[in-house]
């Protein structure tokens, strides 16, 4: 694996790491409302009138959508999503090769499906004005633009996942940042 690296799988690294800082910034956050909710709503026990924090769970439903869809591409790239290679592993190499473009090719078809829907629907979300009612209006349109950018970029991820098993120019796995293996069991 001595070969050049394509720019494109640097860039997508890069941009990886950066949407799980993202993703975990939006955790911490998560943690901080949820837990001045629960303080707030529970002022009363000792003798202080309880105020919920206002549109705590519209912000928490966003919060979480933002923490699985920016992290999902990092975790397509480091190998660490759940695998089940039992039968592809006893196969012949030249086998697992074609094994491993058709997982790699229909998982970015599945993907880039769900991007493009993801985008239709942030899209008319975003042109109406879509929120979720309460003491404050919430608007539900950005965490439909999060999940449409963080199905893009796996798609992304999955396209060079596949361009992988042809070229090692494009193999992710072996970035500096990517040294999780995968949990096999055979």
């Amino acid at each position: 694996m001595s070969g050049e690296r394509s720019a494109v799988v640097n860039w997508l690294m890069k941009v990886n790491l950066a949407c799980a800082v993202l993703s975990g910034i939006a955790l911490l956050l998560m943690m901080v409302t949820g837990a001045a909710d629960v303080i707030g709503t529970n002022l009363d026990i000792v003798g202080i009138p309880s105020q919920p924090v206002p549109a705590a769970f519209e912000f928490m439903a966003t919060m979480m959508v933002v923490s699985v869809f920016l992290a999902v591409s990092l975790g397509q790239a480091r190998r660490v999503h759940i695998r089940v290679e039992m039968a592809v592993n006893r196969l012949p190499a030249s086998l697992q090769k074609v094994a491993n473009l058709i997982r790699h090719g229909l998982s970015a078809a599945f993907f880039m499906s769900i991007a493009w829907f993801g985008t239709l629907s942030a899209v008319h979300s975003f042109n109406v004005g879509e929120f979720a009612p309460g003491i404050i209006n919430f608007p539900i349109w950005p965490a439909r633009f999060f999940l449409a950018f963080g199905m893009t970029l796996i798609s992304f991820q999955c396209i060079l996942d596949f361009l992988s098993v042809l070229s090692n120019r494009f193999d992710v796995e072996s970035h500096e940042g990517a040294t999780t293996p995968p949990l096999r069991i055979d």
